[in-house]
């Protein structure tokens, strides 16, 4: 049988100690050595197997022994396990309980600890040295990155992305398609219904951060004081994503009276300390300040709404683009830079836009549309499915596009008309 120590003997390690002994039982696999930790006298007895010593200890075998690192902290873990590194080339093997049901299209890296009672169905890929505690339940798609720590009793639905030194508490729930981002911690019996920005600490149904810490902490710059930057930054904020949100604003009054903190050019000066949206609703506005932004070395964030609709597998859009609330985004839309998807605005499946393009508050654009650069779908107005409509095109309020519009200019009516 193969020699394994494990590192850690406090709790978790006690249950390491005891999944061991269970793939033991069905097929004689492995003798445990005994156990290491630098918090622990050398010689106490844990469970019939004795503290050999610290870490310094792994330093008296040679690199055909093994190692399993069971310290539930994804942080402490990932130290650990980067020292042993540093210290030989010793084997990680990934330990599942006997218990676990699994299909073969599960993607393993090295050194991960799979406990009793978890259900992980099909094409998951679980990177290095994860933990899926007792009785997770593991669905379609899933990527769990390196150091994740996943505790008792947490549901994980399909197409979700757990990355590096994420802590999902026992009992969280993960509906389907989030990521959640590096270090976050999820509290226990939270519900997540949205992406999780990394670094933060997230709690409640639904999760919201709570705590931010490292490289959490974001700051972020709307360019535009107007309605529709108030809009937008009620949206930022309902994003999670940013604990410092702050307007910019080339209209001086307005600086003036400390409504924005500078103009566009402030953001320039302090690219490095902030993202950066733009909140003007025409077009070629947006488009004068996203390029001028683009050739400073800025690169506009996007920003959705957590209460938007959107497909699954998620949207393919540019920089810049803003989805807002109640917007619903059918699959295979593709979205240019400097987009904007109005409030309860619809796009139906495999529909283009272009750069800069304004969806406005309530239209609805039918299948398979295409809409040039630049154009602007007013209020309420619908366009027909398979309709192509030209670069800089203005449709009015209510208007209903019936065919393609192939020269630029302001078009309304029921059909739509030029008049422009």
């Amino acid at each position: 049988m193969n020699k394994i120590l494990i590192f850690g003997a406090g709790g978790f390690g006690r249950e390491v100690q005891w999944l061991i002994e269970r793939i033991n039982q069905k097929k004689p696999s492995w003798e445990i050595v005994g156990y290491l930790d630098d918090g622990v006298e050398p010689g106490t007895e844990v469970n019939g197997y004795q503290v050999l010593g610290g870490i310094g200890k792994l330093k008296e075998y040679d690199s055909s022994i093994s190692v399993v690192c069971a310290v539930g902290s994804a942080n402490v873990r990932r130290k650990i396990v980067a020292k042993v590194k540093q210290m030989g080339q010793y084997q990680f093997p990934n330990l599942i309980d006997p218990d676990v049901k699994n299909s073969q299209f599960l993607e393993l890296g090295e050194g991960n600890i799979i406990c009793a009672g978890n259900i992980l169905t099909v094409n998951i890929t679980i990177q290095d040295f994860a933990i899926i505690n007792l009785s997770c339940t593991i669905g379609h798609d899933v990527v769990i990155e390196s150091f994740a720590t996943i505790y008792p009793g947490t549901n994980i639905s399909g197409c979700t992305h757990v990355e590096s030194g994420v802590e999902l508490g026992t009992g969280s729930k993960i509906i389907q398609g989030k990521t959640i981002g590096k270090n976050t911690i999820v509290g226990a019996g939270a519900v997540v219904i949205r992406d999780l920005t990394g670094d933060c600490t997230a709690i409640g149904i639904p999760a919201k951060p709570v705590k931010f810490f490292g490289e959490g902490y974001k700051r972020l710059l709307i360019m535009g004081a107007s309605g529709h930057g108030r809009v937008m930054f009620s949206l930022a904020r309902e994003t999670g994503a940013y604990q410092e949100i702050s307007f910019l604003d080339d209209d001086n009054k307005l600086v003036e009276d400390g409504v924005a903190i500078g103009t566009s050019d402030f953001a320039i000066k302090h690219k490095e300390k902030y993202d950066v949206a733009i909140a003007i609703g025409n077009p070629s506005i947006r488009q004068q300040i996203q390029e001028k932004y683009e050739k400073n070395g800025i690169r506009p964030v996007t920003l959705i709404h957590p209460d938007a609709v959107l497909p699954e597998q998620g949207i393919k859009s540019e920089a810049g683009t803003v989805v807002m609330a109640g917007a619903v985004i059918q699959p295979e839309v593709r979205l240019g830079k400097g987009v904007i998807v109005n409030t309860s605005a619809s796009i139906d499946h495999e529909c283009k836009i272009g750069d800069y393009a304004h969806i406005s508050v309530g239209s609805h654009l039918a299948g398979n549309v295409e809409i040039g650069n630049g154009t602007w779908i007013g209020v309420g107005a619908v366009v027909s499915n398979n309709i192509r409509i030209c670069e800089n095109v203005m449709v009015g309020a209510g208007a209903v596009v019936v065919k393609d519009i192939v020269e630029s200019g302001t078009y309304v009516g029921v059909p739509a008309r030029k008049i422009a």
